[in-house]
This record gives C-alpha cells, sequence and structure tokens, in this order.
C-alpha cells in the first residue's frame, strides 16, 4: 500500500498537463491511471489484488479521484491532493494536448446486460470530433465477456502506420481494475508504438448520455457521488458503500 499512497500525483491539473507531456516526450509512451477510494478499499486494503497493483505501480501517473479518497490521502497521511477526477481531467487534457496531427483511439465494451450499447459507441466517436482537434478517430469494441482478448491490436497498429502523428493518445475505458491490469498486459505494445493511454473508467458513458453530469455547484460541493447514486443506484450502490468505509479506515493506525 506505502508504494500506492507515495505515487498518487499531488500537483495540479496545469502543472499535470506539463509533466505528461514532458515525461510522454521522454519516455515516447506512457500510462495514466486514476483511482478512488472504493476501489482502493476493495482491490487493495481488502483483496490485495496484486496484479492490480503492479498495474498501478507500473503506470508513469497515478490520479486521485473524488472527496473520499482525498480526504483519507489528508486526514491519514497529511498527503493535500487535488481532485483529478478521469471525467474532468481527461478532456481537460485532450483540449490542451491534441491537434490535428493527433491520433485518439478508444477501446470500450458492450453488453446490455450491463447496461452498455454498442451503439454508443458512435455516439462516443462523435464527441471526440466534435470536442476535440484530432482529425483521426478509432473506435474499438469487444462484448464484455472477451474484454481480455478480444481487441484488434494489428489493425491499431496498422492505422497509426498510416499517418506520421506527433500524439498517439489511446482511452480504455473498459471498467477498472480490468483496464489496468490490461494495459499493462499489453505494455510492450503501447511501448513500440509510442502511445499515451489512459485508463478513464466510465468516462464514455457522459459522452454516451448514458449518464448525465451533476450540477455545477453540486461538483462544488463534492457531492456528485450522491448525485450519480440517486440517478443510478443499481450501479453505484456497492461503490458508494466500500466509499462509507472511509470513515472506519481513518481510525485504524497505520
Amino acid at each position: 500500500m506505502k508504494n500506492i499512497i507515495q505515487k498518487i500525483y499531488t500537483k495540479d491539473k496545469k502543472q499535470l498537463v506539463k509533466d505528461i507531456l514532458d515525461t510522454y516526450k521522454k519516455e515516447s509512451y506512457l500510462v495514466v491511471n486514476f483511482i478512488y477510494f472504493a476501489l482502493f478499499y476493495k482491490s487493495i486494503l481488502k483483496l490485495k489484488d496484486i496484479s492490480y497493483i503492479t498495474s498501478l505501480e507500473k503506470s508513469n501517473f497515478l490520479l486521485p479521484d473524488g472527496i473520499a479518497l482525498r480526504t483519507y490521502l489528508d486526514k491519514k497521511f497529511h498527503i493535500k491532493a487535488d481532485n483529478l477526477n478521469g471525467t474532468d481531467f481527461t478532456p481537460y487534457l485532450l483540449d490542451n494536448i491534441s491537434t490535428s496531427q493527433t491520433h485518439i483511439a478508444f477501446y470500450t465494451v458492450y453488453d446490455n446486460n450491463i447496461w452498455k450499447r454498442k451503439e454508443d459507441v458512435d455516439i462516443v466517436k462523435n464527441y471526440i470530433k466534435t470536442n476535440f482537434k484530432s482529425k483521426k478517430i478509432d473506435a474499438f469494441v469487444s462484448h464484455y465477456s472477451k474484454k481480455w482478448e478480444d481487441f484488434d491490436f494489428q489493425s491499431y497498429e496498422n492505422s497509426l502506420k498510416q499517418d506520421n502523428f506527433d500524439k498517439k493518445i489511446f482511452l480504455v475505458g473498459i471498467w477498472a481494475p480490468f483496464q489496468e491490469k490490461w494495459a499493462n498486459k499489453h505494455i510492450d505494445f503501447f511501448k513500440k508504438n509510442s502511445i499515451l493511454v489512459m485508463n478513464v473508467w466510465g468516462l464514455f458513458d457522459f459522452w454516451a448520455w448514458f449518464e448525465k453530469r451533476a450540477p455545477k455547484l453540486v461538483r462544488k460541493m463534492n457531492f456528485e457521488w450522491a448525485w450519480r447514486f440517486f440517478q443510478n443506484p443499481k450501479k453505484n450502490f456497492h461503490k458508494i458503500l466500500n466509499s462509507f468505509v472511509l470513515f472506519k479506515e481513518l481510525i485504524k493506525k497505520i
């Protein structure tokens, strides 16, 4: 756990954009992960998921998401951190670094049993095309049950080779902790092709209008978690439940 805590990024989003660009230029590839308290508690403190922990340790940036994690860092370790959640920071980053010479690709899943429609892929693709400067966008989709094995690496690589892109950004939205493990498993592919990988969880749900953001005032008051729960309690129940374990963890000795 200590390695994960030390790895969490604590500067603001403007500095983060600069650090991401500098590291990407230096390393020629990059992996960005986000982490929120419910997942931290379930997969790290409770289950001690070694493959997930390893994927976080090997990533270039680990960004704090949500009031619960930030409170935990502050009260338990005296670490101050901004809320660098994927829903807000990812578009902020794309706004600041994408150009007409940036290739953006994304990978998501479909399965009607978990409210993921295959046709939402086109909505997400159109959102990226409308809101960011990239002129070339690739979309990849797998059935949820095939998310570990059904990605078309060859088509992606062929697409990248067609043009001389200055940046190659790959957004992975196949749910945590699967996406972090999957990205780490295929890290050699991303290194080989100089790809900036961002594991963005449920970001595409917002871009496809499956879920709606809370009003700005609600977000400012740090109550977006409640908004999301009441909007979709079936989906968010266990995440909120695990988040309330925060209070128990705060009184534990390190």
